[in-house]
């Protein structure tokens, strides 16, 4: 968003206002008292008086910081909350609302024999993140592990609202209710067939209101990202209308909330264009071609520290590149187009108190084409204590 104009200031201070009070006093004591409105001039500086002073400069201090902050919700770029809110339903662009991720988890066993069955309602959960919170999935659908066959894809919906239930690839997760025979929990990196989706946030919400009116001018590329934008679970597009694939078409890439959009959600950002776009144009919507991204490194900490505890923050941080929105603080998620570079991930893993030295076994640095999106397929951090010297 480009930097905003700030609202000019309305609001006075305390002492504003007491001076205010002050001035206006001894402007019209004497008139008051010829009056006999006053009994005599009035000792502004002790007493009764100048505790009704205080009382009334408080009183108009805080009327003008209601003045203040009124004002600045009459402005969609200032507004927040619920002020914000009435400013994007003018232009029917309504704040997006959280969703539950739902996928499908692969269940495996030791062997192929027999058939095990995986009952509806079996409770997965992740180990703990960096703020100590868990993450919980339910099974959705009774399934069979049919003999002769050693793993099978189980349908699972998370316990909460949010994007942060979008798990990465490899992500560890273990069975509460545990199924007899099932030894393996594998998170794929297409697992999901609906993203996760926060409450849609103020600075998230802001830039699309004038995005509605932009979207009106003409077949431009906001007018795409303005129909686009609203679609729950997109966080973000790119709109290549240089004609990528020829003359006349315009190419919509998406991403999702946990990186590549599925197929549900790329068929709601067609049909949210398939009611706008003019007829003469050929346009496609599709995901970001994936770079894949398989990361392993040694950690070298501090003697003393808890590696373990190391490796689990530094992991946390490097899969939060790959979420989008994160509550990593100091992360910022890869974006459409956007390398990923060993400077950013060492930026990243260093940020763990305790952490000297990293050592990098295969790539670090991942080069992503315009419509590209970096893909984590695989993370393996090894945590060792490094030495005295």
């Amino acid at each position: 968003m480009q930097n905003q104009m700030p609202i000019p200031r309305l609001s006075k201070s305390l002492d504003d206002c007491r001076q205010m009070l002050f001035a206006r006093i001894e402007e019209v004591q004497d008139e008051y008292q010829a009056k006999g409105w006053l009994p005599r001039r009035l000792n502004l500086n002790k007493g009764v008086v100048r505790g009704l002073i205080e009382l009334f400069a408080w009183g108009i201090y805080q009327l003008y910081q209601l003045l203040e902050a009124t004002f600045r919700q009459g402005f969609a770029k200032h507004a927040d909350a619920e002020w914000l809110d009435l400013h994007a339903d003018q232009v029917e662009q309504p704040r997006k609302q959280a969703t539950k991720a739902r996928g499908n988890i692969e269940f495996g066993r030791e062997g192929d024999q027999g058939n095990t069955v995986i009952p509806k309602g079996r409770i997965l959960r992740t180990k703990p993140d960096g703020k100590g919170q868990v993450y919980r999935y339910v099974t959705t659908k009774d399934m069979v592990l049919p003999d002769g066959v050693s793993n099978v894809m189980v349908p699972v919906e998370a316990e909460e609202y949010g994007s942060a239930s979008n798990l990465t690839a490899g992500q560890y997760l273990e069975l509460v209710t545990p199924v007899s025979g099932i030894t393996k929990i594998t998170v794929k990196a297409d697992w999901l067939t609906q993203e996760g989706a926060d409450t849609e946030a103020d600075h998230k919400l802001t830039p699309r209101i004038p995005l509605a009116w932009l979207g009106n001018n003409g077949v431009t590329k906001h007018a795409y990202e303005s129909w686009v934008m609203p679609v729950t679970g997109v966080v973000a597009c790119r709109v290549l209308d240089q004609h990528p694939r020829g003359q006349g078409t315009v190419d919509v890439i998406i991403k999702g909330t946990a990186g590549i959009p599925t197929n549900e959600l790329l068929e709601a950002v067609r049909q949210a264009i398939n009611e706008n776009y003019p007829v003469n144009d050929d346009w496609e919507v599709r995901a970001p071609q994936s770079v894949a991204v398989a990361l392993s490194a040694t950690l070298q900490c501090y003697p003393d520290t808890q590696l373990e505890e190391i490796k689990l923050k530094a992991e946390e941080r490097v899969r939060a590149l790959f979420t989008d929105p994160t509550a990593v603080v100091g992360i910022t998620p890869l974006q459409i187009g956007e390398d990923l570079t060993k400077d950013r991930l060492v930026a990243a893993i260093m940020a763990v108190p305790g952490i000297k030295q990293i050592t990098w076994s295969g790539a670090a640095d991942f080069p992503v084409m315009q419509d590209g999106l970096a893909v984590l397929s695989s993370i393996t951090l090894t945590a060792t204590a490094a030495s005295e010297s």
